[in-house]
């Protein structure tokens, strides 16, 4: 199953077959259907986080502008977190987001990036992918 997941918020959480492992790497979780025994691999319940919401500190600033289609405002945030992480000129509220994203991961969680659309159908829906994209090349980074 894929770590990361983006969804809208009337998706519901799918399994995937992943060719490769969890690239982040896994910590000892609890696993709650064999009590209280630890096992490696990643946890039953997912983190779920509102990416587009006004105090998420990495929603995307771009979708809403005048004669912008969201398809436009998704690559304008691509294209812009990038471009930030180039410069290395994030801004420290989204850093410490990031970061906090990487530290779940890394802890065998899985994460919900869901966005303020229903449905999310391919990768030109939604910023998430983009941040799930960065979350993975943080973790890799690591």
């Amino acid at each position: 199953m894929d770590p990361i997941q983006v969804l809208g918020q009337k998706d519901v959480r799918r399994k995937i077959e992943v060719k490769d492992e969890n690239k982040a790497g896994q910590l000892l979780v609890k696993n709650t259907f064999n009590g209280e025994r630890y096992l490696r691999g990643m946890s039953k319940t997912a983190k779920k986080h509102f990416i587009n919401r006004k105090d998420c500190p990495v929603k995307n600033h771009f979708i809403g502008l005048p004669k912008w289609s969201r398809e436009e405002a998704v690559k304008a945030f691509d294209t812009y977190l990038w471009s930030q992480h180039q410069k290395d000129a994030i801004e420290k509220q989204s850093k410490d987001w990031f970061k906090a994203r990487v530290k779940e991961l890394m802890a065998g969680h899985s994460i919900d990036l869901i966005d303020d659309i229903d449905f999310v159908k391919n990768n030109d829906d939604s910023h998430g992918y983009t941040l799930k994209n960065y979350i993975e090349y943080l973790a890799k980074e690591r």
